[in-house]
């Protein structure tokens, strides 16, 4: 069953392609009604209150994409290094979320030093990892890079992990929900060499019809956009209307 919070996130996301793209005023009304709704199905079960979702969808209608997380594998012979997470007291593989201006590699990089205190070095990308079929429980839709990582000197203790170890592939710990998944990705591409991610269900897709058949100019193209940037600016106040 799908999570509440990521059937608002879709919705959301597909509130805010319609407040950007339709000039309908009726049409309009009804992707503002969507993304009210949306709202209001995030803040089930979350610790904020209504009003506190309604204002972040209303100061944010920038159109809305999967976060990007990473994950760092670091091995030593069958061993993997797993910490355990001071929020859960649960295992898993260090990793977040990457940052503007890192590339992914180096958020991997990163978020080892930050949680473990090894300095590595990315090697290859082991997969890509779809939140919504991970096990993952935090409600997010989350598309996860997972990276086999070189580093050398020993892991400790950092304010996020509470204790990290060396485990055996075939005698993990209790794992964090979402890391399973994550480690069965790690352990099959390390074996073969190939790299995975989640193949994409069938769906019907549409493609977009130039108007007279005459493709806009690439530097027409960046008109719009900018265009459409700037009228999103704008658009809290019409919700708020």
């Amino acid at each position: 069953m799908t999570h509440p919070h990521l059937i608002a996130d879709e919705l959301r996301a597909l509130a805010l392609l319609g407040l950007s793209y339709v000039r309908d005023p009726y049409d309009l009304d009804r992707y503002r009604r969507v993304l009210m709704l949306s709202a209001e199905l995030a803040a089930q079960d979350s610790p904020a209150r209504l009003n506190e979702v309604r204002d972040a969808y209303l100061r944010n209608l920038a159109h809305v994409s999967p976060l990007l997380g990473v994950e760092a594998v670091v091995t030593r012979g069958d061993r993997v290094l797993l910490m355990r997470r001071a929020d859960s007291g649960l295992w898993g593989l260090p990793g977040g979320l990457a940052d503007v201006g890192e590339t992914v590699a180096g958020a991997a990089e990163r978020e080892l030093f930050e949680e473990v205190g090894l300095r590595g070095r990315a090697n290859r990308l082991l997969g890509l990892l779809d939140a919504r079929y991970s096990g993952a429980r935090h409600g997010l839709h989350i598309v996860t890079a997972i990276f086999d990582m070189e580093a050398e000197g020993e892991p400790r203790p950092t304010l996020e992990a509470r204790e990290v170890g060396w485990h055996a592939w075939d005698a993990l710990p209790e794992l964090h929900p979402g890391h399973a998944s994550s480690l069965r990705v790690a352990q099959s591409a390390l074996a073969s060499g190939t790299p995975s991610f989640d193949p994409e269900p069938s769906r019907e897709l549409h493609a977009q019809a130039h108007p007279g058949g005459t493709p806009r100019s690439p530097h027409q193209s960046l008109r719009v956009r900018f265009v459409r940037l700037l009228m999103r600016t704008s658009l809290g106040a019409l919700l708020r209307g």
